[in-house]
């Protein structure tokens, strides 16, 4: 099976001001900043792009009112921003596929014996290119693994696409088109590939170093060991992770460049694949 298509990843980041600075240096354009609901507690900037599938640079701006996580509750409550007010660095908290019906796959997350949580809805404002403030909405369903407890994972359905996808904002200078691949340093690349291949049945291939899940027909996560993940950004510092983490994106464009390091790019390192233009 070919599994499931990314939607997006999100980049947890200590001042979204600062990040968006960096990405848009880095030749992405940004979406206007967007506030999330209080009991999320969050606001973002999106680099979107034309692959349906998007970078989410988030802030934590009001942790004293989001919604705590309550796993004592039925079904357990996943709090989005407790999850990222968690993390004591910029990093990559959470990997998020696409879907059409986020309860449907609850159900199917539980069948497959992967500990989920009750469907969150929520809705927030959005801005427009030509400045129209308008309503998006979405349902998320979410799925963890007690193995890596530092990261989530999630579906995203889209209520409102026609209002969220714009081609204005998908236009970068650096080319980018779409997210083709995400990197995961793993001390056991076999245990954390059978859970993200478990979630959508994607089927799982050997890498150099690791292993790979097919998420859809275009995409991928690449699950790799901490050796592996240091040759390809030596910048990113496996060691002071004591379980799996994100360690970077690949991203499609024109023209190949320099991959760009963890360090410049807010905890995630950035490749380049090269596809037609």
């Amino acid at each position: 099976m070919s599994g499931r298509p990314i939607d997006h990843i999100v980049l947890a980041v200590r001042s979204l001001e600062t990040a968006a600075q960096t990405y848009e240096g880095l030749g992405f354009t940004l979406t206007p900043r967007a506030f999330h609901e209080d009991r999320m507690g969050t606001s973002n900037r999106l680099a979107q792009f034309a692959g349906q599938n998007f970078i989410e640079l988030l802030e934590v701006d009001r942790p004293d009112l989001l919604a705590p996580h309550d796993f004592q509750q039925t079904p357990p409550f996943f709090s989005f921003g407790d999850h990222n007010k968690s993390t004591t660095r910029d990093a990559m908290t959470m990997l998020v596929f696409a879907g059409d019906d986020a309860r449907a796959d609850i159900a199917a997350f539980a069948k497959a014996d992967v500990p989920t949580y009750a469907p969150f809805d929520f809705d927030r404002q959005a801005t427009l290119p030509n400045g129209q403030q308008v309503t998006v909405s979405f349902s998320l369903g979410f799925a963890t693994s007690p193995d890596m407890p530092d990261l989530a994972f999630f579906v995203c359905q889209n209520r409102a696409p026609d209002y969220f996808w714009k081609p204005a904002f998908q236009n970068h200078a650096n080319g980018a088109q779409s997210i083709t691949a995400i990197y995961l340093a793993s001390d056991n690349p076999a245990r954390d590939a059978a859970f993200i291949g478990k979630l959508f049945e994607g089927e799982i291939t050997p890498v150099d170093g690791g292993l790979s899940v097919a998420c859809g027909p275009q995409q991928a996560v690449h699950v790799l060991t901490p050796d592996t993940i240091a040759a390809l950004d030596p910048s990113f510092q496996v060691d002071s992770y004591a379980n799996p983490a994100f360690a970077g994106i690949e991203i499609s464009a024109p023209a190949a460049r320099t991959t760009v390091p963890s360090t410049a790019a807010h905890g995630v390192f950035i490749a380049r694949a090269v596809r037609g233009a």
